[in-house]
């Protein structure tokens, strides 16, 4: 999709002026235009993030043939395996200097890889090995590695403003969200089952590479004031021993397994337990999404108005609230599942998005500290943690269903004590996981004035 049409989605949602003043006093113009180019590699990686929690592993479970449990080990080694890749990536990266910039070839790069990963994992046929499925899975995660950590290393030099970073990465996450509505759209479209997989397979394919390039080409790319970052694993002791570090990776930690479970379990838990055939849980699946996409101006004006962490410990006790409600459904009342849905989805967007500004926040902290720009690095480390957050509900939750004699095959007649069991995993870890991150949230100690002092000094030294 082109990021015109992108901006024209979601610009005037956003709709602060594209003029900010940075905390030490530099003038940033962020256009509409600029910022939609920035995001828009976000579809691809939705239109792959989203079947990967939710359609990919039943799909392979169920009409592919493989066993479930391998299906829970193959998606586990790939992510295990992938973990390193994120960090080393953007160590290399933000040690890149090139006439083409630090993070473009390797965004070209990771759009092509994306693509060509797409075409083996969602074409795949019934009858596929363990061990093809892994090799398939595992080239898709490199393309999307490439893709994500270069987007988001580059993102973080957009703009060095408190309240602008929470824009920046409001619009990458809503157009992550309108990527998966545009992916769900597609496969109801074309009727779900193994053809709609093969539509969000086609919608990674074109998009991956023009999306990347229309990055590369639309949007600046400034020059690195900071020292290349060392290699070694001394780096990442520091920034280990940094509590501001520590604590975002706790709350992404804890903000990414809750969404985790709840997408993996999704269909599991509103075709088996409330008797909505695929069709319908897409349907609910994409107002949720749209619901999320629709309350995103509502988290940056609270963002700006109290400071990013006290907007995300509201999100995260709403959130709570929220999911914990959905316990209380009716079998097949669709009608009442779908406002719930809704309101179930106003908080999706916040702790991806005001995460990731306020881990630009500690960076610069880092960069007052040490001299060194460690973007790309920073950044991948909240992958990689997603990464194992997404991974880890699979690889428990999918064994524990088949211990407790859960069956996912579609129209399978399960006992009450299974559907019960499912229903638990379902609801309260991921209630308290987000109540859990709330509390954290709420004693973040880096707010707007702190990061004010922070930018006058780097201003200053830079000067």
């Amino acid at each position: 999709m082109p990021c015109s049409i992108v901006a024209v989605c979601i610009g005037r949602r956003f709709g602060h002026s594209p003029r900010g003043r940075s905390s030490g006093g530099e003038k940033t113009l962020l256009k509409r235009s600029t910022l939609a180019a920035f995001a828009g590699p976000g579809l691809p990686i939705a239109a792959v993030g989203l079947p990967m929690i939710v359609y990919l592993p039943p799909y392979y479970a169920g009409t592919l043939g493989l066993d479930l449990a391998v299906v829970g080990l193959v998606f586990f080694l790939v992510r295990a395996i992938d973990l390193p890749l994120d960090p080393v990536l953007g160590h290399w990266m933000d040690r890149t200097r090139s006439r083409h910039g630090r993070y473009r070839p390797w965004l070209i790069a990771g759009g092509l890889t994306l693509a060509a990963g797409a075409w083996l994992v969602f074409m795949a046929e019934p009858g596929i090995s363990a061990g093809a499925a892994f090799a398939f899975l595992m080239l898709l995660y490199v393309g999307l590695s490439l893709t994500m950590v270069a987007q988001l290393g580059w993102g973080a030099t957009l703009s060095g403003d408190y309240h602008q970073r929470s824009r920046i990465f409001s619009w990458w996450m809503a157009v992550q969200l309108l990527g998966m509505i545009l992916v769900l759209v597609l496969a109801a479209l074309v009727g779900g089952g193994p053809d709609g997989i093969r539509a969000m397979g086609w919608f990674v394919i074109a998009l991956a590479p023009l999306t990347t390039l229309l990055m590369a080409a639309a949007v600046p790319e400034s020059e690195c004031a900071a020292e290349r970052p060392r290699a070694g694993l001394a780096e990442l002791k520091a920034l280990a021993r940094n509590g501001l570090f520590v604590r975002v990776i706790v709350l992404d930690i804890l903000t990414s397994i809750a969404p985790g479970i709840t997408g993996a379990m999704f269909l599991f838990y509103f075709e088996h337990r409330l008797g909505f055939d695929g069709g319908q849980a897409s349907l609910l699946l994409l107002i949720y999404f749209a619901a999320g996409f629709a309350a995103a101006p509502l988290w940056i004006a609270l963002a700006k108005r109290t400071g990013k962490h006290r907007a995300l410990a509201v999100a995260g006790i709403c959130f709570a609230c929220f999911h914990f409600s959905l316990s209380l459904l009716p079998p097949a009342g669709f009608l009442v599942a779908a406002p719930a849905m809704a309101i179930a989805g106003l908080p999706y967007i916040a702790a991806p998005s005001l995460l990731r500004a306020m881990m630009n926040d500690a960076s610069d902290v880092d960069r007052l500290e040490t001299g060194l720009d460690r973007n790309a690095l920073i950044q991948a480390l909240l992958t990689t943690t997603q990464k194992i957050s997404y991974a880890l509900p699979v690889a428990i939750i999918y064994p524990v269903l088949g211990l407790i004699g859960f069956d996912p095959r579609p129209g399978h007649h399960n006992s009450d004590e299974a559907i019960f069991g499912m229903t638990l995993l379902f609801i309260v870890p991921p209630t308290l996981l987000i109540l859990a991150a709330a509390w954290v949230a709420s004693r973040w100690p880096l707010d707007r004035a702190a990061h004010a002092r922070v930018q006058a000094k780097l201003a200053a030294r830079q000067a």
